[in-house]
């Protein structure tokens, strides 16, 4: 099945990661497209908007690169996001004109992973706060729809709109995260979703 999907990533210490995932999709077959290096300083709420929207226009799963300088949105001096990556998550988030939201993946690369997750002395993984959408999608499957009947402990697959994927493990595997974020996408209704912060 051919792959839809946009790639959200920090061009001061992303950008490496991008290339080297936009290889390994199918010219051919595969829609991919990413983020660019636009100075937004003087545009709209309104023209960002609708330049994401025609960025994610074809797309149905977005790809977010976890970089160290990405794990925390940049804010302004009001403490507003004022982040391509928050507005890239956001409006993969909303449904758009001629294309519904997206299923979203977010794939941490090795330096990032102190900063995102913890080893448990019994083996799990605890996913630490941050201050980014993403983590605002993890854990967030309505209880009627769990897969881990357990409480407190949730299915990394399955009971997050968003999954937390580590690199190798995703660039190992790409059709499964892409696939199961377009299932998850397909049932969004089950997802309390968070489009902001």
């Amino acid at each position: 099945m051919a792959k839809n999907v946009f790639i959200s990533f920090s061009f001061k210490d992303g950008e490496k990661y991008k290339d080297y995932l936009s290889k390994l999709f199918d010219k051919n077959v595969d829609t991919v497209d990413f983020s660019e290096d636009i100075n937004r300083s003087n545009m709209s709420e309104e023209t960002i908007r609708q330049y994401l929207y025609q960025k994610l226009k074809r797309s149905s799963v977005t790809i977010i690169l976890i970089t160290p300088l990405a794990v925390n949105h940049n804010r302004d001096w009001r403490g507003n996001c004022d982040d391509w990556m928050y507005d890239e998550i956001r409006y993969s988030l909303e449904d758009r004109s001629y294309n519904r939201s997206n299923g979203i993946i977010a794939v941490y690369t090795p330096g990032a992973a102190s900063q995102l997750v913890e080893k448990q002395a019994d083996g799990t993984t605890v996913v630490k706060k941050v201050d980014n959408l993403f983590r605002h999608n993890m854990m967030n499957v309505k209880t009627q729809y769990k897969k881990n009947p357990k409480a407190g402990v949730y299915d990394s697959n399955y009971d997050s709109y968003c999954s937390l994927v580590p690199w190798d493990k995703f660039i190992n595997n790409i059709s499964f995260y892409i696939d199961i974020a377009s299932e998850k996408r397909d049932a969004k209704e089950k997802y309390d979703i968070v489009k902001r912060i």
